[in-house]
């Protein structure tokens, strides 16, 4: 999965998606409260068992969308790999969760609820290596569910059916012909009135004013495709359409365009030059 990917599954604030998120943790959280992990099966009772795996599952739902919405833009700007953003977010849950993980401890093993004193106590009495050897634990059980969550979701998500061959509506034939291979590949709900592409790895992510769309191939085979459209590339990684382009800003040395969808495409100094000729620069 793609970092934008792990950003939407785990992150995106929609009622569908955490509900969706929900579900899938939930469902976690019951066969870990079956198996029993990490002497949890001691419990006397499964209903109390069911109960810990539950709370620490939901209290990690939680968590994972402001996590998710704070580390993988940044890191995704930062051209971070997948696998590394992926073990960034694990490690930040496994931080996260590791103080009710302790808690959780705390309150099975005291003989009359949990107090101030016995917490300092059973703080105390640990000793650091026990410490180290939970968050591990924590650690490879955290990023072993991610993971499998994220997989389970990216594997029953159906991918965008595709737009029939029927030539594009436009007022005159250099309208209908100008990129209209390209943008044959667009799910037919996205329209055809293309804002920029952007490479994730191996894909190329699309956006139209009416959404966005993963497709499995090069930025440079797209811009081939696209001959014709008013557009250009601007970054190894970008190509914008000239009427997306709502401002230019500079940051120093950098020169970044403002799209009319509020996304942010940094200029290459290689392209600087095709800009002025275009008169945007």
């Amino acid at each position: 999965m793609t970092l934008t990917e792990l950003e939407e599954f785990w992150g995106k604030p929609t009622i569908r998606n955490e509900l969706r998120k929900t579900l899938y943790m939930g469902a976690a959280g019951i066969v870990l409260g079956l198996i029993g992990p990490f002497d949890s099966y001691n419990l006397p009772q499964a209903f109390a068992r069911h109960l810990y795996w539950l709370s620490l599952i939901m209290i990690s739902s939680l968590m994972s969308g402001p996590l998710a919405r704070g580390m993988f833009p940044p890191m995704n700007r930062a051209g971070f790999s997948p696998l590394l953003g992926f073990a960034l977010f694990s490690v930040a849950m496994s931080i996260g969760i590791f103080p009710f993980v302790i808690f959780n401890e705390i309150y099975l093993s005291s003989p009359q609820g949990v107090t101030w004193d016995y917490s300092l106590e059973f703080l105390g009495y640990v000793g650091g290596w026990d410490y180290i050897e939970w968050f591990g634990q924590v650690l490879v059980l955290t990023t072993v569910l991610i993971g499998a969550i994220s997989m389970i979701h990216r594997a029953v998500q159906k991918p965008a059916p595709a737009t029939p061959s029927t030539p594009l509506p436009g007022p005159d034939a250099t309208t209908e012909v100008a990129g209209q291979k390209f943008l044959k590949r667009l799910a037919s709900n996205l329209g055809h009135e293309l804002l920029c592409l952007s490479m994730e790895d191996h894909y190329l992510r699309a956006f139209t004013t009416k959404g966005d769309q993963l497709i499995l191939m090069r930025l440079k085979d797209a811009a081939s495709e696209l001959e014709g459209y008013p557009g250009l590339q601007v970054h190894r990684s970008h190509w914008v359409a000239l009427s997306a382009i709502r401002e230019v800003k500079r940051d120093g040395r950098r020169i970044i365009l403002q799209l009319k969808n509020d996304h942010e495409v940094p200029v290459s100094r290689s392209y600087v030059d095709e800009l002025k000729e275009q008169g945007i620069l």
